[in-house]
This record gives structure tokens, C-alpha cells and sequence, in this order.
């Protein structure tokens, strides 16, 4: 049984194409197959804990992987987007109320301001950031190394 499951995740890698010459492939699978929601503690979790992030968006690149149309709703589709953050890189503070999805990071390291959170959060490869319509947060890149980050959110067409 853990055959298909390896077998779909290094599937997913290869659709990524993320480069074998940045990131051992080994290291990127494993970000893949043990991917696990990373969130705020419980007795550190509060509305409005802040609302502001590290500043302008900077040392960012983002392309779009895919687009695929949703059944139920022709006006939305899923979209498919791998973020790369130099390091010291930026992501402003913006929310999630129109546009809901999720974070993989898949490479290096991220720390996330969250207004729901007291604490800056930290990401490692293999950690996913739940981006519901109530998130609201900034990112940076705290590490000497790029992060890469697959995002996936459904958006409108």
C-alpha cells in the first residue's frame, strides 16, 4: 500500500519540475510525502493578534504550473503556483478572503506573521500553511538558503 502513495508523490515532484541541480530529489520527496499541517498553537491562537507583516513584497518569483477548471463552478479553478523567496525575501502582508488554499513549503525555510497567531510561525520543508478566508499574514525568509513554496488555491477564471 505505501507503493501508490510514493509512486503519486514522485509524480507530483516531477510535475513541479523542480530543479535536481538546486534541490536534491530525495529531500524534495520527502517534503512531499511527509507533508504536515503546520499551525498556531492553541493557547498562543488569537483573533486580531496582528496586522501587519515584515514589510514590501522583495526577493520573490512566482510562476503559474497549472490551471484546472472546477466542475461544480466554471467561473473558479484550481490554481497551481510555485513561489521562490531569496533569502532576507519578502512576502507583504495580504489576506486570504477571496482566495483560499494552501502552502507546501517544498525547500528551506519561511517565518510567518499570522493575525490569528501571537508568535511568528516557522516553516520547513514539508510543513503546510492552511490559507482559509480569515488568514491574513505576511512571510519572510529569515534562512542563507532560497525557500520554495508550491502554493494552491482556488481562484476565479
Amino acid at each position: 500500500m505505501k507503493y501508490p502513495i510514493a509512486i503519486a508523490a514522485l509524480s507530483l515532484t516531477a510535475c513541479v519540475s523542480v530543479s535536481v541541480e538546486e534541490y536534491a530529489a530525495d529531500t524534495t520527496l520527502a517534503a512531499v510525502t511527509d507533508a504536515r499541517i503546520r499551525s498556531c498553537p492553541a493557547e498562543r491562537t488569537q483573533a486580531n493578534a496582528r496586522s501587519e507583516g515584515f514589510g514590501a513584497t522583495s526577493g520573490v518569483a512566482s510562476e503559474d504550473i497549472a490551471l484546472t477548471p472546477l466542475a461544480s463552478d466554471p467561473t473558479r479553478a484550481v490554481r497551481l503556483r510555485r513561489i521562490v523567496v531569496q533569502p532576507g525575501g519578502v512576502i507583504a502582508w495580504h489576506d486570504h478572503a477571496a482566495i483560499q488554499g494552501m502552502a507546501l513549503l517544498v525547500a528551506g525555510e519561511m517565518v510567518e506573521l499570522r493575525n490569528t497567531c501571537l508568535d511568528p510561525l516557522t516553516y520547513r520543508a514539508g510543513d503546510v500553511a492552511i490559507e482559509d478566508a480569515a488568514t491574513a499574514h505576511s512571510w519572510r525568509n529569515e534562512s542563507d538558503a532560497e525557500a520554495v513554496v508550491l502554493v494552491s488555491h482556488v481562484v476565479t477564471r
